[in-house]
């Protein structure tokens, strides 16, 4: 009987994520009147058979881990929680500064932030944040400087990557990176293409200071590639605190960690 009520459980679960899209850990626990680390199991459980991914507190719909969404789809999900998050990174760009922005939809809405900004060189392999800066040039709402980095074009990320992006960027030293990824924790930052990884890289290692901007329904979720860890970072930018389970793996000496709001 104890078998067939955790299947069942379990099966309830995935009946409500179809619903809703998203599920909590918290909520479900008081739903089905068990412990949050039973329903941690239970998702577990469910995650390793491909029936949903995990989420910082919950989990969602399981999506193919291997090839990222066209941009489009991804650019308008969560929108409003990016916009927040893009936001508070752009209170970190100042007059004059060398920045780069790493193609993702979280990146791009940096840009609907620089308009007031003074003399920016802005470094970018995406596609759309060059066009879109280069747009408000020509309307004159933008004064900077927009070096879109040569490569092989990829119709899903929308962004370049490969030899000659990675031989032009490698020349290149900026004041300050902003990186997006598919899913982030302490130790793994990932993404769904191969070829981010190496542009990911000599970002972090070219910048002054290297910021990730990421929202929440990233947290604790693995994807194919690893690029880096939370050490190789000076600032993160999300819209939910640091999980306190963290707060043991990260240096706080050495990473800031700021919540838009």
């Amino acid at each position: 009987m104890l078998y067939e009520s955790i299947e069942q459980r379990r099966q309830k679960i995935l009946d409500e994520l179809n619903v809703k899209n998203k599920v909590y850990v918290k909520t479900l626990a008081q739903k089905f009147g068990v412990s949050m680390e039973t329903i941690r199991r239970d998702l577990d459980y469910l995650a390793a058979n491909n029936h949903l991914t995990k989420i910082f507190g919950g989990a969602i719909k399981v999506k193919n881990t291997h090839l990222e969404l066209l941009y489009n789809e991804r650019a308008v999900y969560n929108l409003d929680i990016k916009k927040q998050i893009a936001a508070t990174a752009a209170n970190l760009i100042e007059d004059n500064d060398t920045i780069a922005l790493l193609g993702g939809s979280t990146t791009e809405q940096i840009t609907q932030n620089l308009l007031m900004k003074k003399n920016l060189f802005v470094i970018t392999n995406s596609l759309p944040i060059s066009f879109g800066l280069l747009n408000c040039k020509k309307e004159g709402t933008f004064d900077g400087r927009v070096v879109l980095v040569g490569g092989e074009a990829n119709a899903v990320s929308m962004a370049t990557s490969g030899f000659f992006a990675e031989n032009m960027l490698a020349k290149l030293s900026v004041n300050k990176a902003f990186l997006s990824c598919a899913g982030f924790s302490p130790a793994n930052i990932s993404t769904f293409l191969e070829e981010h990884i190496q542009l990911s890289k000599l970002l972090i290692e070219k910048s002054d200071l290297s910021i990730l901007v990421a929202d929440s329904s990233k947290m604790n979720v693995n994807h194919l590639y690893n690029f880096a860890s939370l050490k190789d970072f000076d600032m993160v930018v999300c819209d939910h605190e640091m999980p306190d389970e963290w707060i043991n793996e990260i240096d706080l000496d050495q990473l800031q960690w700021l919540t838009a709001k």
